[in-house]
């Protein structure tokens, strides 16, 4: 079994690399009062926020409307679609994905075939992929992979990508065009396990926070339980961190070392002292910059790929996952430029939270020996709550522009004992500690959630 395990990771991960805000004034803290029904006084919303699979069939829905070739795979459902001028002309059965849950889960989101190839090698798995059609990084759909011998996979070798039987791989190779587009997402007909959360009496009590914006999200149901400028386009600091992580994760073999330079260490401030000319593992890179907003970890991460084309994923990211309102402009959350909403931001999270759990186990220090011996594993952790046993994951980050900022998830119970988790959001903060305390005390008086 470690041996299929291992396999199969390689084979994710082996596949050849393809081819001004404007500065606000500090702010004193403020006194905001809210109330559940009437006209609230920072746009708070008992309402659903659309996210996950309803934005994917809603684009469906647009390319059918504007008679587009596109192909949608459901990994919920293990079916693949070919739309040829808005109709349905074909549904294909999809015969492995990436495990769920696992480092090399299949990545979701709105993507468009950068490249084909009619015999793709892998050459960390030893594997040719006939007709192969990239959407992302690394990531393709292709046929039943063989090795140089012509011995077929086995069918228990499942790595990230999208595998169908050769035959429908080659119709599939045959359809698509550069900038076809790829709709990947995960829907299952699932029972509503969850009502939404309701007041526990008619008006919310007085809520005390610094920040210019906070956001509160049931990431079970999409229920918003606290918007305050939540749609505010604001400097987002080193909770660009957390994208970097995922983009990381998703197209770098993470056993992969680099060598460290001194141009990876030019930030201005640097949390991590590293050693200039030694070695590190991409996935031990990953403890300092979410436990540490380690700015050298980010650079020598985005450094595997070049940094411009790093960012450049990222950017890439943020459209496939429907941030509209995020830019990236360099891996590490240093300038200014790198602005997100909180709506966004949960977008993110939620991402995180389904399809790269790891990296929210990593910023609270949870040691993964996956790779054998982490070199990080027991350096200090800067994020608040981190020790908190109902936290799931959290982020910080702080400069100038951006002034406090962090994303926190919790993993909360209601009073019928149900566990919900919930996204706390902090931009432009004051105090950001003070803040998601603030708010974790107003969720339990108000909604009973602790």
């Amino acid at each position: 079994m470690a041996i299929i395990i291992a396999l199969s990771f390689l084979l994710f991960y082996g596949f050849k690399s393809y081819q001004e805000l404007k500065v606000r004034p500090n702010l004193p803290p403020v006194v905001y009062e809210s109330a559940y029904e009437g006209e609230p006084s920072f746009n708070l919303k008992i309402a659903s926020q659309g996210f996950g699979e309803e934005v994917f069939q809603d684009l469906k829905e647009e390319l059918k409307n504007s008679n587009a070739d596109f192909i949608t795979a459901n990994l919920g459902e293990m079916k693949l679609e070919i739309y040829a001028d808005g109709k349905l002309q074909k549904e294909i059965k999809v015969l492995s994905k990436g495990k769920d849950g696992s480092w090399w889960e299949t990545p979701t989101g709105r993507y468009s075939v950068i490249g084909k190839e009619v015999n793709h090698f892998s050459s960390i798995g030893q594997v040719w992929m006939p007709w192969s059609v990239q959407f992302y990084g690394n990531f393709f759909i292709h046929g039943w992979p063989q090795y140089s011998d012509g011995k077929l996979v086995s069918k228990e070798y499942s790595g990230g990508c999208i595998r169908l039987s050769t035959e429908d791989a080659k119709e599939v190779y045959d359809f698509t065009r550069r900038n076809t587009p790829v709709i990947v997402y995960d829907q299952e007909v699932r029972p509503v396990i969850f009502e939404k959360l309701k007041p526990l009496k008619n008006e919310l009590s007085v809520l005390r926070i610094s920040s210019e914006a906070a956001f509160v999200l049931d990431l079970e149901t999409g229920n918003v339980l606290l918007n305050k400028n939540a749609d505010e386009v604001l400097s987002i600091a080193s909770l660009t961190k957390l994208m970097t992580a995922v983009v990381a994760s998703e197209l770098v073999y993470l056993e992969r070392s680099i060598v460290m330079t001194p141009e990876m260490l030019l930030a201005k401030i640097q949390s991590f002292s590293f050693e200039i000319g030694k070695s590190y593992r991409a996935f031990d890179l990953l403890y300092p910059l979410l436990m540490q907003s380690s700015n050298g970890a980010a650079s020598a991460l985005s450094s595997f790929l070049g940094n411009n084309f790093f960012v450049r994923q990222m950017n890439e990211k943020t459209a496939s996952l429907d941030m509209k309102q995020t830019n990236f402009v360099d891996s590490s959350g240093e300038s200014a430029k790198n602005i997100s909403t909180l709506k966004d931001l949960g977008k993110l999270a939620k991402y995180i939270l389904e399809k790269r759990s790891f990296i929210f186990d990593i910023s609270r220090g949870k040691n993964y020996p996956f790779f054998g011996e982490n070199v990080f594993k027991d350096i200090k952790n800067y994020n608040e709550f981190y020790d908190l046993p109902n936290l799931i994951g959290v982020k910080n980050g702080e400069t100038d522009a951006a002034r406090q900022t962090i994303l926190t998830i919790w993993q909360l119970r209601n009073n019928d004992g149900k566990s919900r988790k919930i996204m706390i959001g902090i931009l432009s903060s004051l105090d950001r500690k003070k803040d998601v305390q603030n708010i974790l005390d107003w969720l339990k008086d108000n909604f009973g959630l602790k």
